[in-house]
């Protein structure tokens, strides 16, 4: 009787055993691996400069794209861009984004312009120049800095003038003489002035950590209602 007694105690605990037994997750490996993909990595100063550099160099090229559409063939309707260049929709809309500011400057002389993108690390070996992007702590922004050269218009037939200044306010000073029988003439990649972009630190962060939608290619080019987006809003 006892041995009896033992047997169904012992067999009850087994049955509360069991059904106290956590349930076991499915896909648990799975399910791992998914959570260490979206699990956010430490943001390191290096993440922040190459993003903003990132975003800098892209909203440069679109200015001066855009630069070299209106100089060629766009209406004259469009001239207050080179004037407001961070209005152009597919710039603003990055703008926008990060939350940045873009402005330029120009130098009054060669000498000025030399010695400022030798101080500001704007000058790869053998002295080409290159973009920059530099942390300002007290005031929380990434400073991107881009070299603006006389550039050459890409058009084989076009009379002087033939070469393009992007300091240039206005459509009509868009459109320089070289310095070939010109005595105030300009030489392509001569640096003319710097663009300039303000990155708040924390948008930096935030684009960096957000999740992205694959590109959709907006209509209307540079001066187009739907600019391009890599992001969703």
């Amino acid at each position: 009787m006892i041995k009896q007694n033992s047997y169904l105690v012992l067999l009850a605990l087994s049955f509360f055993t069991l059904a106290c037994e956590p349930e076991k997750l499915e896909r648990g490996k799975e399910m791992a691996v998914e959570a260490e993909r979206h699990k956010v990595k430490r943001i390191t100063q290096e993440d922040m400069e190459k993003q903003a550099l990132l975003a800098g160099d892209t909203i440069i090229r679109l200015v001066e794209g855009a630069f070299l559409q209106l100089a060629e063939s766009q209406p004259k309707e469009q001239a207050l861009f080179v004037a407001q260049p961070d209005k152009l929709p597919t710039v603003n809309s990055i703008l926008q984004r990060y939350n940045a500011t873009l402005t330029r400057q120009k130098f009054s002389s060669e000498n000025e312009a030399k010695q400022f993108l030798t101080q500001n690390q704007l000058l790869a070996e053998g002295g080409k120049p290159v973009p920059h992007v530099e942390l300002q702590v007290r005031e929380g922004l990434f400073q991107y800095q881009w070299p603006i050269e006389i550039k050459r218009r890409n058009c084989a037939s076009c009379d002087e003038p033939s070469l393009l200044d992007y300091t240039s306010s206005t459509l009509d000073q868009l459109r320089v003489f070289s310095a070939q029988g010109q005595p105030n003439g300009f030489e392509e990649g001569q640096v003319r002035g710097i663009w300039v972009i303000l990155f708040p630190r924390q948008k930096i962060i935030e684009q960096i950590t957000l999740k992205t939608k694959p590109s959709r290619r907006g209509r209307g080019g540079f001066f187009g209602t739907k600019p391009d987006t890599a992001k969703s809003e």
